[in-house]
């Protein structure tokens, strides 16, 4: 792989930015439905305000990027920051940030993060353009938080397995080829991932996805999230999924069969509303 010479400029040794605590719920209390009756939602309760677009996701305004070709991050610690990259990130170290970049790609994965099991990877304030029919998602598989990331084009938004949280993205505008299964959020197992106070949109099939290929669904949290579209809105099967927490998403009510279908015998399902009015949707 290609490795520019700007990365130099670009990476240093000072630790990462650290997530959230995806344990805790955003203010305003799970069970409270009272969410207001606009399609932006009520800026008075935390778990609706701010709705994620392109203003709060993505390279934030005024930034200058320098441009790069693909790049090699192989120092655990590094930051990536303020690219404007076309080709491939290949991360292979830990505790990686990327940051006010924006990653043009038409390879199978734009951000390349598996290769060595590394862990601790935060991609934030980014966006992640998909050009072709090969990008199969902006961001894949496990240990990493996705934090104000916009991403579009790709099959998929991202895919997460294990250890994941996205919270503040704006999922979108997928590329939806011929023949693709377009998700906004794709889990084969579902091991640890939490979605929380994102925007979900543009997918053929659903909002989130996720099935039990490589593993069953355990610890699954769906909240404070905006979702449209999909044959279901959220099509979360499998054998034995367990720990699906489904907690107060606005839907925008243009599934094709309803907002969704779950297999978990014991989901906590709670607080979610039709975005138009607010009027509760119930479960089941």
């Amino acid at each position: 792989m290609k490795k520019d010479l700007l990365l130099a400029l670009v990476l240093s040794l000072i630790g990462c930015g650290t997530s959230s605590d995806p344990m805790t719920p955003i203010d305003g209390g799970v069970g409270d439905a009272e969410t207001g009756g606009d399609a932006g939602g009520d800026a008075g309760d935390p778990c609706w305000a701010n709705q994620p677009g392109p203003d709060n996701t993505g390279v934030p305004k005024g930034t200058i990027l320098t441009p790069s070709g693909s790049i090699q991050v192989t120092t655990n610690g590094a930051i990536v920051e303020d690219l404007d990259i076309q080709g491939e990130v290949q991360i292979l170290a830990d505790d990686v940030t990327i940051r006010r970049c924006r990653i043009t790609s038409g390879d199978y994965y734009p951000i390349r993060y598996f290769d060595n099991d590394n862990k601790g990877l935060v991609v934030e304030d980014t966006e992640i353009i998909g050009t072709s029919a090969d990008v199969t998602a902006g961001l894949s598989f496990s240990n990493y938080t996705a934090r104000r990331v916009n991403v579009h084009g790709s099959a998929d938004g991202f895919k997460a397995d294990e250890n994941v949280l996205i919270e503040d993205s704006w999922i979108h505008d997928l590329g939806n080829y011929p023949d693709q299964h377009n998700d906004g959020v794709q889990s084969t197992h579902g091991l640890n991932v939490h979605l929380r106070h994102n925007r979900i949109e543009g997918a053929s099939n659903a909002c989130v996805q996720t099935g039990d290929e490589s593993g069953d669904t355990t610890d699954l949290l769906i909240e404070c999230n905006w979702l449209s579209g999909g044959g279901y809105s959220l099509n979360l099967r499998g054998k034995m999924p367990t720990g699906i927490k489904v907690l107060r998403n606005r839907f925008k009510g243009d599934w094709g069969y309803g907002p969704w279908t779950i297999d978990d015998p014991n989901p906590t399902v709670v607080g979610n509303v039709n975005d138009a009015d607010g009027t509760p949707i119930e479960y089941p």
